[in-house]
């Protein structure tokens, strides 16, 4: 479950609020990521590769986050959770041609894109998948995921950055099996130093 679990609702008789409950969770902010420790720091960031995942292949189709900040998510027990869709674009731009969809004047010019998407039946093909990765590098994990990250996994992370960062070569399925395996490799410990022979052991 990526989405914050709604607990219950009260809806009055007559026009009036609406009262909702749902699951507790902590508000993200700079301040809270850098606290956290990188272990903790490249789960947020596997979470992160999987709600990009869900929303570009949800039942409705590709989704797009309008407003991907990070005041958006939560944790709930360590797990990254949405915990406002208000901003959820259900369909992708309108086009009449592949001109139409440049996405670089939404970035302020700052995408370094040399691919541009297809008009495809009106529609701007894989436009919202691209926009959430972008933004997801931008507002989460090109901030944290470098910070303190064990020095032979460098090449790992940076591949990751590098995706986040051009969108126009990876895609949400990419992403996340990158990210998997990152995590693979952190929770094996095979990116530590093999020991000494125990003969070699200096007392």
């Amino acid at each position: 479950m990526m989405v914050l679990q709604v607990l219950g609702s009260c809806v009055p008789d007559a026009v009036g609020p609406v009262a909702m409950v749902t699951e507790l969770g902590d508000p993200l902010d700079t301040v809270r990521l850098l606290q956290l420790s990188w272990e903790e720091r490249l789960r947020l960031a596997l979470g992160i590769a999987q709600i990009l995942h869900h929303l570009a292949h949800s039942p409705l189709g590709s989704l797009a986050m309008n407003d991907f900040r990070r005041q958006q998510f939560v944790l709930v027990g360590g797990t990254l959770k949405l915990s406002d869709v208000d901003d959820v674009g259900v369909t992708e731009p309108e086009c009449s041609s592949d001109e139409d969809c440049d996405m670089r004047h939404l970035v302020n010019n700052t995408m370094p894109t040399t691919d541009r998407l297809q008009c495809v039946r009106s529609r701007c093909a894989g436009y919202n998948e691209r926009l959430n990765i972008w933004h997801a590098g931008r507002h989460f994990v090109r901030l944290f995921l470098p910070l303190s990250a064990p020095a032979s996994l460098e090449p790992h992370v940076q591949e990751l950055i590098q995706a986040y960062n051009q969108p126009d070569f990876w895609d949400t399925q990419r992403i996340l099996s990158a990210t998997h395996s990152l995590v693979s490799h952190f929770v094996s410990g095979s990116y530590m130093p093999a020991p000494p022979p125990v003969g070699l052991i200096s007392l």
